[in-house]
């Protein structure tokens, strides 16, 4: 079992307590303004997703009204087409000879003049649902508009907020770099080795005799001494433990 480091120079006790507490605030501070300035491409593609959402509704609607068009011109010019024919038909029919003839003629005649029916019945249906599409493109179109605007502010103010967090980070970090210069380097080592191992609170406190980090139980003279100011290694998670008034959370708890 590995045994627990303690800092017996009573002089440099209250200073090296403080300089990893500090380190260790500094360092809080540096992964939540890292955490928030990595999160905003996140948000940015979430603003982007709805306007493209946005823009994939209108073009649909307007695809929809431009097929609706296209249908109008097609039975406007069959309709046109018809009448010519039937003129043609009718003025046929005066100079024809024959029964058979004239018979033929007349179902020419009446094909087209039903046709013609046909297209009157789908022209009318066609304004019906061009109505109701300019109507969606309408909506649609004053959606798009509001997801325009939002999204532009979002990106300002996500651009606003990212310049803040890099600025923050730069003078964080050199805080930090100045911070961490102050403690030795052999607990510095040790420091950045816990936080590498994926222990982001490398110094805890004493809670209910046992280590804020892990929750082993420290030996009851170990404890005393914490208690008195000597900071201790937890053999187990090797996080170390120092006095905090005995009320700080754990970090799990936190």
């Amino acid at each position: 079992m590995a045994h627990p480091v303690r800092f017996y120079t009573e002089a440099d006790v209250e200073q090296t307590l403080s300089g990893l507490l500090k380190l260790q605030e500094s360092d809080s501070m540096l992964d939540r303004a890292r955490a928030e300035l990595e999160g905003i491409p996140g948000e940015l593609s979430l603003v982007e997703s709805e306007l493209s959402a946005a823009r994939a509704e209108f073009a649909v609607v307007e695809a929809r009204l431009s097929e609706l068009g296209a249908v109008m011109k097609k039975c406007e010019e069959e309709k046109a087409d018809s009448i010519r024919k039937l003129a043609e038909y009718k003025t046929k029919l005066l100079s024809l000879r024959t029964n058979a003839e004239y018979k033929a003629m007349l179902e020419q005649i009446s094909f087209v003049e039903r046709r013609m029916d046909d297209l009157d019945s789908r022209i009318l249906e066609t304004m019906y649902e061009e109505d109701a599409a300019r109507k969606d493109i309408a909506d649609a179109g004053r959606k798009l508009e509001r997801y325009t605007e939002r999204a532009n502010r979002k990106k300002e103010l996500l651009a606003e907020r990212e310049s803040v967090l890099k600025a923050e980070v730069d003078r964080l970090s050199g805080d930090r770099s100045g911070t961490a210069s102050a403690v030795p380097i052999r607990l510095l080592r040790k420091y950045e080795q816990l936080r590498a191992s994926g222990r982001s609170c490398a110094v805890v406190g004493l809670v209910r005799g046992a280590c804020g980090g892990c929750h082993t139980n420290v030996p009851p003279q170990n404890a005393v001494e914490i208690s008195q100011g000597i900071p201790y290694s937890c053999p187990i998670c090797g996080r170390y433990i120092v006095d905090l008034d005995g009320n700080r959370p754990s970090e799990e708890d936190t």
